[in-house]
């Protein structure tokens, strides 16, 4: 009783990612004769792993959320993810500034553990609340652990330091926390609505010329974060410096045009563009196929966020409610961010496009949590179908 129109939209979209991560990949075929092929032994691989993940989480969460002991199960494989990000900052090398990841042997690409973490508070903050139930528990017990781990999580993914990921963790936990209708946590929610407000505003306020020049001031000018915000507002005065990636982004989609300039044909991707199998993909999709390419990608995260906001509200408890909605946020911020930082709406945050960027820690993530949610899902169409019998 899984959603079939949510699997569809995932299998449509891994399946135009992966034809745009082999398209971007000829892009760098001069420096590396060998790197098409590669990649898609790669790529085909990420997608076995990630949907036989998906699948197998699908079959077995209900069982799992209904374990009393699968809690205890959590805070290990917490305690695991929190190893990882300690790793990271502390033996891996860094990459555009920042230590994310940890690059795996014989040229297989590397694990980003802080996707990892975006996907585990979810669904821990999810059984949490599950399990508490309307119990009449002390708000410390309610709000503990999970809060445990959002900070420790937090803190590691700063010492990388990792702007994008830090923003998207954020707005999960601020999020996820308003859905539950626990009396207790009136007063946490009210709290995290002043937070996600302040956040809103204190981002608009950043974008306008008089908030860069207040964070100039604040950060010093040849802060790296501070570039990013002036890019943003404008990219072309910095053209062969901090500006250099997003110009050639805003050349590339206007270069696409409507109907682009066919499958492959992407000038961009040849040097000009760097990064562009993974933060830049959907500037050379545009560049390729146009209005149309996005389109594929926006009616699919489309299909997939209206899905999980109407089985969110017929969830019969605020668990596999809050699963719901803290993957359709998962999804939302990870697409604003990508989307709005390549076509300098909004700053560079390295945050990959879910689905279609090249990568396997994203992919699987997101996969795994594609599973929950249809095994919440089935859940909800079966508690349903015994109501109205």
């Amino acid at each position: 009783m899984y959603d079939r129109w949510i699997h569809a939209a995932v299998i449509i979209l891994i399946f135009f990612g992966s034809i745009m991560v082999v398209s971007t990949s000829v892009g760098m075929s001069a420096q590396s004769p060998n790197i098409v092929r590669n990649t898609i032994i790669k790529q085909v691989l990420f997608l076995i792993i990630s949907y036989f993940a998906m699948v197998k989480v699908a079959r077995v969460f209900q069982v799992w959320l209904r374990n009393k002991n699968f809690l205890q199960v959590l805070d290990v494989i917490g305690v695991l993810v929190a190893a990882l990000l300690v790793f990271v900052v502390l033996f891996s090398t860094p990459v555009n500034g920042a230590k994310s990841w940890i690059q795996l042997p014989g040229g297989l690409g590397t694990i980003q553990p802080s996707e990892f973490a975006k996907a585990f508070l979810i669904v821990y903050m999810g059984v949490n609340i599950y399990h508490i139930g309307p119990q009449r528990k002390t708000l410390m017990q309610i709000i503990f652990r999970p809060t445990f781990f959002f900070i420790v999580f937090a803190l590691l993914i700063i010492a990388q330091p990792d702007f994008g990921t830090i923003v998207v963790l954020t707005m999960i936990f601020l999020i996820c926390n308003i859905v539950p209708s626990h009396f207790k946590l009136s007063g946490i929610q009210t709290l995290c609505k002043i937070a996600l407000g302040c956040i809103v505003v204190g981002l608009a306020f950043s974008m306008t010329h008089f908030g860069i020049t207040v964070l100039e001031k604040l950060l010093g000018a040849d802060n790296y974060q501070l570039a990013r915000f002036i890019n943003a507002d404008n990219p072309f005065t910095q053209i062969f410096g901090t500006g250099y990636n997003l110009t050639y982004s805003l050349y590339a989609i206007a270069n696409g045009g409507i109907t682009g300039l066919g499958l492959g044909q992407s000038a961009q991707k040849y040097g000009y563009l760097p990064e562009a199998e993974t933060d830049f993909i959907l500037p050379v999709t545009i560049e390729e196929l146009g209005l149309f390419g996005l389109l594929v990608i926006v009616i699919g995260y489309g299909i997939i966020l209206y899905r999980l906001f109407y089985f969110a509200k017929r969830a019969a408890d605020d668990g596999t409610r809050m699963i719901l909605v803290g993957t359709a946020v998962y999804l939302s911020i990870h697409f604003i961010l990508n989307v709005g930082g390549v076509s300098a709406f909004l700053p560079l945050t390295g945050v990959p496009l879910l689905f279609i960027s090249s990568g396997g820690s994203s992919l699987l993530s997101i996969m795994v949590l594609m599973g929950v949610c249809q095994s919440i899902i089935s859940l909800i169409r079966r508690q349903r179908k015994r109501v109205l019998r």
